[in-house]
């Protein structure tokens, strides 16, 4: 059993600590997070030093080396995405941070891979900026592979797996993207000829030519890159240095919803588009103004960011791709979602509608739900549907067990196996 992360609580007092010593909360923040990042690679040994960080020269020595391991690294050298290079640290308050370091595992991510997850819940944790200001909410990874399962794989089925290319446009600290890596790694065509045999390193590549995603936040932007380079170095047993430089790790800093500039965010481009976008937040004034004349399809009211994130969503798909994305289900009970569902979805191929508003779901307060589509016009006059009768009866041990969760997941495979068989029962009468 993995140790549990430290409380609520301990990151906010760690935050308050250090701030008094470095002079801003960002500072604060990006030591506590810096630090547990270079306990993580040197305990895996993703860069030269073989011991864990010992003080606050060593965390910038540490970060340094880890900066110059990849080019897609570079920015940690940064001050803008990692503010702790302009505000030092007094040696009188790394004991706090060695305390933090100490009262939770932040390195254990499982027995079998090296995925930097709680790295990720980390950052959401200390980040009280990157939660309320920038939405960061992290996927849970039973989620991330459900959303995937009904849209990156019939994907990948359907143009194969060298061509295949999903993204996640509110990428956070990738967790998305790192299930999604997994999947394209292993990907193995279900009922078809085996496809050609890769060797571990060429499954890497491959995983990272998928692999796509675009966030705000420039420290949750590194964050993302390394745990896919930490995660390709770990497979193969080696450190990141020893990485192929010219590997693709596709992960860009900017907003999705207003960067027509940013190549990863070209339009029809994608098989498969995932995400848990922000749905909560919205926009200050200018901002809302923006987005509204940039979305007018879909940007009624006082709209939450749910909706053109929808939009830009169905947008950076290609014709007939598949689109799966965790949603507030608000836009259904108010009066900013009556254009979105009169008027944009009605052109949309709509497949599954999940009711996740009774699945207790970490760090989301907001009742939910889940909705796929492929990118072409409405095939068909049914649509299947997963409703809730009731939430969890207690909050779940494990989230992933949780009786509604479970439910839910067992009834769309369960669906998703018929449809398989179906087509495989065609299939062979059309052979016949």
């Amino acid at each position: 059993m993995s140790t549990p992360l430290p409380t609520a609580r301990t990151h906010e007092r760690l935050v308050q600590h250090l701030a008094d010593d470095v002079g801003s909360t960002a500072a604060a923040v990006s030591w506590a997070h810096a630090a547990a990042l270079t306990h993580h690679c040197t305990r895996h040994g993703m860069v030269y030093p073989s011991g864990p960080p010992n003080s606050p020269d060593a965390v910038r020595t540490v970060l340094a080396e880890l900066a110059s391991s990849h080019p897609s690294l570079a920015d940690l050298l940064d001050p803008r995405a990692v503010p702790l290079w302009t505000a030092p640290l007094s040696r009188s308050a790394w004991p706090a941070l060695r305390d933090f370091l100490d009262s939770g595992d932040l390195t254990a991510d499982g027995p079998h891979r090296v995925d930097g997850y709680r790295l990720g819940d980390a950052y959401q944790a200390l980040s009280a900026d990157a939660r309320k200001s920038r939405a960061l909410c992290q996927t849970p990874p039973w989620i991330a592979e459900l959303l995937l399962e009904l849209s990156l794989e019939p994907a990948t089925d359907e143009v194969g797996p060298q061509a295949v290319r999903m993204i996640d446009p509110a990428c956070g600290t990738g967790h998305i993207l790192l299930q999604a890596f997994h999947s394209a790694r292993c990907y193995r065509r279900r009922g078809r000829a085996p496809a050609p045999y890769l060797s571990t390193a060429a499954s890497i590549e491959r995983a990272l030519q998928t692999v796509h995603g675009v966030d705000l936040d420039r420290y949750a932007v590194l964050l993302a890159r390394y745990r896919l380079l930490a995660t390709s170095a770990s497979i193969l047993k080696v450190r990141i240095d020893s990485l192929p430089r010219f590997w693709p790790v596709q992960v860009a800093c900017a907003d999705s919803l207003l960067d027509r500039d940013e190549p990863l965010l070209e339009r029809g481009r994608y098989h498969a588009v995932v995400g848990n976008p922000p749905y909560i937040t919205v926009a200050d004034a200018r901002q809302r103004d923006l987005i509204r004349k940039a979305y007018s399809r879909v940007a009624a009211g006082k709209y939450p960011l749910g909706l053109p994130f929808c939009q830009l969503m169905f947008e950076l798909a290609v014709p007939g791709g598949h689109v799966a994305q965790l949603t507030s289900n608000a836009f259904m009970k108010r009066e900013f979602g009556r254009r979105f569902i009169e008027q944009f979805l009605p052109a949309y191929d709509l497949r599954m509608v999940l009711d996740t508003s009774g699945v207790h779901i970490p760090g989301h307060g907001t009742p939910t739900l889940i909705l796929l589509h492929r990118v072409r016009a409405p095939q068909g006059n049914t649509v299947f549907t997963v409703r809730g009768v009731r939430g969890e009866p207690s909050i779940p041990e494990d989230p992933a067990r949780g009786k509604v969760w479970s439910a839910l997941a067992e009834a769309v495979r369960r669906r998703l196996a018929e449809d398989r068989l179906r087509e495989a029962l065609n299939t062979t009468r059309d052979i016949a």
